[in-house]
């Protein structure tokens, strides 16, 4: 990883790094909190990163399965607001009827936010399990400090 000297590009890989944690740990009132007052510039940089973390992710374990009945129990923890979309978009890239791009592009900001997170949620979920995927998210995080990349602000 490079040196990063945008503190927004920073604030960004953590708070991609943490809605997909809080995906992963159910834990809803950290999903909407990871978002909670970013501006459509820092939401842009949270997609850009989550994009990169889904397509890690999907080069590193191929093409998993994703269950319809994972994707909704995943979703459901999306902001009321974002729901719907977030779920039909991830529907659409399970059964194969579009990939992730084409399936997120018409979606406001946030809901693609939420889909793209939901989708690497699931995709970890279903492939590595709710322990080891939790355990490879926080081995990132770990590293991300280590790389001199603290959490620029308090979890909540």
């Amino acid at each position: 990883m490079a040196k990063f000297d945008d503190p927004w590009l920073v604030d960004a890989l953590w708070r991609a790094t943490d809605l997909t944690r809080a995906y992963l740990s159910q834990n809803r009132a950290h999903v909407e909190a990871c978002l909670a007052g970013l501006d459509t510039g820092r939401m842009e940089r949270v997609l850009a990163w989550l994009v990169l973390d889904h397509d890690e992710l999907f080069e590193r374990l191929g093409e998993p399965s994703m269950a319809v009945r994972e994707i909704d129990a995943v979703a459901a923890l999306s902001p009321m607001e974002n729901e719907f979309a977030t779920t039909s978009a991830v529907r659409r890239v399970a059964s194969r009827e579009k990939g992730l791009t084409a399936a997120v592009g018409d979606l406001a900001l946030s809901d693609q936010v939420h889909a793209v997170s939901v989708c690497t949620a699931v995709m970890a979920l279903q492939a590595l399990g709710r322990a080891r995927a939790l355990e490879e998210v926080d081995e990132k995080a770990v590293e991300y400090e280590r790389m001199g990349y603290p959490r620029p602000y308090p979890v909540t």
